[in-house]
């Protein structure tokens, strides 16, 4: 009887060839809406059925205005050789050699999704492929203006279980993120595929994101990794997840601080753009409730815009400094209010110098960490008094705020106060956070006369100029500047342009 099977097999195979070659061509342009290009076609019945397929392109809606839909360079299709003449031909394994897929953008104003178009498919072409594998894919994501350019992920290892027209298949895959660099393993449900527009093809997966080399973003330093789940079409995936760094950091800090962050946001798929709805970064003791975008608005330059807005009510000013300034301990410790909205342009330039914030902010119960800094307020607050020998007076507590933003570096500070008990300062001035150079200028309030702020014969003195440095409610008002560099900080009073040439100047040590 097998004798008998396999010289009709062999009688058959002509037509056998033909009729598996219209059948398989027939489907994938039914079933991915594309005209089907194939430079060979091969079938082997012995010892088992195998095709061969060589050459295929596949050109969504037959377009030549845009790279094909899939291009493999060789197919090999494994069945038994009858089940591929059944009503529903069941193959047992498809293998994708030099596999690569450019998902076309959804056109505008595109007429809606027939729901009905895969189970039509099925009807007509009920085939399941038992597993389908594609390793060393290139996915290619093309954007809506042709003018953008493509983003490209390197799949390293593709499988889908249980593939049919009517039903999502079960997926593998692990692949290299281009940028920050790391490895994605992802696993879940992907299809059915949506022939009229490949973009509303749903998904269903969970991810991890491990060893992602931060560093490869000029201006950032850790290793991240993040896990989570996402869902929907793949133009609008709802995203879930999580990220952990331990040694994140900026280029312009020394300590790195471990990161924790809680997301949810919205990502197209096919052109990576995404939208933050709700991000919670905890690092130390403080944390940042973040909301944004990441898009690609300029296209003439590679990479992503980057647009924030950062709340904090509750942050603490160490957590702030540490993150920001390179420096073994922080200059002051409180409670911090922040608000900024932060701006980072695309382009392949240091992350820090790209950086634009925009913010206020305010710290309360302030007290410095270094004794020689805070015995200077606590002195500044004792003249202030008029009280410059109680020393009992000690340990004070500051209040801090102020108006920033950030542009090349470069930190510029408007309506900045300071107030310790009976003195306040208002300032306006430059921080270069490469450099460290300072450069601050305003003016110093205090209650007391200045002839109260020093005992004996100086305050005998300083009597004669109390009137020239009087405030409008009494007490002491003087033209100040702060300049230098960090760690070499000079106080003094400002003679520049809006101070008086015939005003008397009080001896420093008076200060």
């Amino acid at each position: 009887m097998l004798l008998i099977l396999a010289l009709v097999l062999i009688a058959l195979a002509p037509k056998f060839k033909n009729t598996v070659r219209d059948r398989v061509e027939a489907a994938l342009s039914a079933h991915f809406a594309s005209a089907i290009l194939v430079s060979d076609f091969q079938v082997a019945l012995f010892p088992r059925a195998h095709v061969t397929i060589r050459g295929l392109v596949m050109r969504h809606r037959g377009r030549t205005d845009i790279p094909p839909l899939v291009e493999v360079r060789e197919i090999s299709i494994y069945a038994k050789p009858l089940d591929l003449l059944l009503h529903q031909p069941r193959i047992t394994s498809v293998q994708l050699f030099g596999l690569q897929i450019h998902t076309p953008p959804r056109q505008h104003g595109a007429a809606p999704i027939d729901s009905a178009t895969d189970k039509d498919l099925a009807k007509k072409y009920p085939v399941i492929i038992d597993e389908l594998l594609a390793d060393e894919t290139l996915l290619v994501t093309l954007p809506a203006d042709p003018n953008l350019p493509s983003r490209e992920f390197a799949i390293h290892h593709l499988s889908l279980r249980n593939v049919s027209f009517d039903r999502p298949a079960a997926f593998h895959a692990m692949l290299t993120n281009p940028l920050p660099v790391g490895e994605i393993e992802s696993t879940g449900e992907f299809g059915p595929w949506q022939a009229d527009e490949p973009s509303l093809t749903p998904v269903d997966a969970h991810f991890t994101f491990e060893n992602v080399d931060m560093s490869t973003l000029k201006g950032l330093k850790g290793t991240l990794s993040s896990k989570g789940q996402f869902k929907g079409p793949l133009d609008y995936l709802n995203v879930d997840g999580q990220t952990d760094m331990p040694d994140f950091s900026l280029r312009t800090t020394s300590q790195p601080v471990a990161l924790h962050t809680d997301f949810r946001a919205i990502v197209d798929g096919t052109n990576g753009d995404t939208i933050l709805q709700n991000v919670f970064a905890r690092f130390l003791r403080t944390t940042l409730a973040v909301s944004g975008k990441v898009v690609d608005e300029n296209r003439d330059v590679k990479g992503r815009t980057i647009l924030l807005e950062a709340y904090s009510n509750d942050a603490r000013v160490e957590d702030l400094l540490r993150l920001a300034v390179k420096s073994d301990e922080p200059l002051m410790t409180g409670t911090a209010r922040l608000h900024t909205k932060i701006n980072i342009p695309e382009g392949n330039g240091d992350l820090v110098d790209r950086l634009s914030l925009d913010g206020e902010f305010g710290v309360g119960g302030a007290q410095f960490t270094r004794p020689e800094v805070q015995n200077k307020i606590d002195t500044l607050s004792r003249k202030g008094q008029g009280q410059p020998k109680e020393m009992s007076i000690d340990n004070v507590v500051s209040e801090l705020k102020g108006n920033f933003q950030v542009n090349n570096g470069i930190v510029s500070f408007s309506k900045l106060s300071f107030s310790v008990t009976g003195a306040h300062l208002e300032l306006s001035g430059t921080y270069s956070i490469d450099t460290g150079d300072v450069d601050f200028h305003g003016k110093l309030m205090l209650q007391a006369k200045l002839s109260q702020t020093t005992t004996g014969v100086k305050s005998f003195f300083l009597k004669a100029v109390d009137p020239f440095f009087k405030g409008q409610n009494a007490g002491t008002v003087l033209p100040i500047k702060i300049t230098g560099t960090k760690g070499n900080v000079a106080f003094g009073l400002d003679r520049g342009k809006d101070s008086k040439k015939d005003q008397p100047v009080p001896p420093n040590d008076s200060l």
